[in-house]
C-alpha cells in the first residue's frame, strides 16, 4: 500500500500557539488508493484536532470514510462506510525523532494521509459483509 503524502500546514499554530493551545482543522481527501487485491479506499473527510504540547503536537483525527470492497459471502462490491477516531504525536524539531515516530518537517508541515490511510486498513474487517443478513452466492 503506497500513499500519496497529505500535508497540513502547522507554521502559524506552531509558531502563534502556547503549550496547551489548540486548533481543529478539516481534512478531506478523495483520491482513490488500492489498499489491497480487495478495497480501495474512496474518501475520507472528518476533523482534526492539534494540542500544542511541550515538544510534540498530539493530532486527534475523528474521520469518516467510503471504502469500495468485496462481500465475503455474495462477492458482490459494496460501499463500506466507517467512522474512526484515533490519536497520533509528532515530534517537534527540537528532539530527534525515533524510527517510526511522525515528525512536523522542516517546512512545518505534517503528513497526515499516511496515519489516516493506515487506521482505515486495520478497520476494514478481513471478511466484510454488504449487510448482516446476506445469503451469499446464489
Amino acid at each position: 500500500m503506497e500513499t500519496e503524502p497529505y500535508k497540513l500546514d502547522v507554521k502559524d499554530f506552531l509558531i502563534k500557539g502556547n503549550v496547551g493551545g489548540k486548533k481543529t482543522f478539516e481534512i478531506k481527501d478523495s483520491h482513490k488508493l488500492k489498499l489491497d487485491e480487495e478495497n480501495v479506499l474512496e474518501s475520507y473527510e472528518g476533523e482534526l484536532k492539534l494540542t500544542l504540547l511541550e515538544e510534540e503536537i498530539l493530532a486527534e483525527f475523528n474521520i469518516n470514510y467510503v471504502c469500495k470492497t468485496i462481500c465475503a459471502r455474495c462477492l458482490k462490491k459494496f460501499d463500506r462506510e466507517g467512522r474512526l477516531s484515533f490519536d497520533r504525536e509528532y515530534i517537534v524539531g527540537k528532539r530527534a525523532a525515533d524510527e517510526g515516530e511522525l515528525i512536523v518537517d522542516k517546512e512545518f508541515k505534517i503528513e497526515i494521509g499516511g496515519p489516516a490511510v493506515e487506521e482505515i486498513a486495520f478497520d476494514i474487517p478481513l471478511k466484510p459483509l454488504c449487510k448482516e443478513s446476506c445469503k451469499g452466492i446464489k
